[in-house]
């Protein structure tokens, strides 16, 4: 009974319809509204994030191919210098080769250097000695003599 005087005493149908929609029709248009109306909204949420994220995603793309561009030049780079170097190395362990050639004539010269100066050492020494006796032999008799001398 309450539900009669709420309603002016008419019992309402029950049609399964919202009430804003009297007909059928209505009713599809306007949920047809609404859906176009929140797919809208949907899609513009989803233009914020999608558009900036594909605007990033190009940039970080083209820096991407930036680094690798920019790899591959330097390795071209290190592999032109290695060659170059490998041909220095070649010319280098060639000189080497020639280098111990004449280390060895060297070594050999400067063995005889030393024969020659263990020669010299040994005259030297004679000599020493005999100056040594030569002055013995000379400053007896100059001494003698020299009590004689006036100056």
């Amino acid at each position: 009974m309450k539900d009669s005087k709420q309603h002016g005493g008419k019992i309402p149908i029950v049609t399964g319809l919202p009430e804003d929609c009297p007909q059928v029709e209505d009713c599809g248009v306007r949920q047809l509204e609404r859906l176009s109306t929140a797919f809208m909204a949907s899609a513009k949420r989803w233009e914020m994030i999608v558009y900036p994220s594909l605007f990033a995603f190009i940039i970080l793309a083209g820096y991407g191919f930036f680094l690798i561009y920019s790899l591959s030049r330097d390795a071209h780079e290190i592999s032109e210098q290695m060659i170059t170097m490998t041909r220095q190395m070649e010319s280098i362990s060639q000189n080497m080769v020639i280098i111990a050639q004449t280390m060895d004539g060297q070594s050999a010269t400067m063995k005889e250097m030393a024969v020659n100066m263990r020669g010299m050492n040994a005259s030297m020494n004679q000599m020493r000695y005999d100056m040594s006796i030569m002055n013995q032999n000379v400053s007896r008799p100059m001494s003698f003599m020299n009590s004689f001398m006036p100056w």
